[in-house]
């Protein structure tokens, strides 16, 4: 009997951080204001969106299509409960953010993420 083989998706996480760590390193050599904002919008991405991969692709396979749905459906409720919650932090703990930089960063990583979670896929 075969199995499923679960996709490569911490190496697409992998990849998103060492692309948001390059932008935050070439920011910082102009501000450190842009670079901690780059940083936090691209980490306010990412994160919520590992906590999702890590939910949909805990469980594979036929037999186990109910944990399949349930865990796709609790890691989607988590990302965007985490994702607020994380946008939230950053709006009242620290005054300082660079909004336009943060935000940018942060949609930056939304389709970064989609090619590299499609490359995983694919292998």
């Amino acid at each position: 009997m075969t199995t499923i083989a679960r996709p490569a998706i911490l190496r697409a996480i992998a990849y998103q951080l060492a692309v948001l760590l390059l932008i935050v390193a070439m920011l910082s050599l102009v501000d450190r204001i842009l670079a901690a904002s780059a940083l936090a919008g691209g980490l306010v991405q990412i994160s919520p969106q590992a906590w999702f991969s890590w939910q949909a692709f805990k469980y594979a396979g036929a037999r186990q299509v109910d944990l399949v749905v349930k865990s796709m459906y609790r890691g989607e409720a988590g990302k965007v409960v985490l994702t607020a919650v994380l946008f939230a932090i950053l709006f009242t703990v620290d005054k300082q953010w660079n909004y336009p930089v943060l935000f940018t960063t942060f949609l930056l990583m939304i389709p970064l993420q989609w090619f590299l979670t499609k490359k995983a896929l694919e292998h």
